[in-house]
């Protein structure tokens, strides 16, 4: 059965996805190794060629240690 919550939700593939990227500056511990950041989700992933791989706005098997290297990583970096 579907719900009208579940028919008009967003898809959960970030608009993101497959957007121009490239590697952002590294933390001084390699963070985040080479990923590149979407500027929609506001995370870092990795990127195939020259786009950002395809992935979720959101990634409920995010560790806590990921959330706060990014929040250290964007209070060092700005953007």
């Amino acid at each position: 059965m579907v719900m009208w919550v579940d028919a008009a939700a967003d898809p959960p593939r970030c608009p993101g996805s497959a957007a121009l990227g490239t590697p952002v500056p590294s933390s001084t511990d390699g963070y985040p190794n080479g990923r590149g950041l979407c500027m929609i989700c506001h995370r870092f992933v990795e990127i195939t060629g020259a786009v950002l791989a395809e992935h979720r706005t959101f990634d409920p098997a995010e560790t806590a240690d990921e959330y706060e290297r990014r929040r250290e990583w964007f209070n060092t970096n700005g953007f």
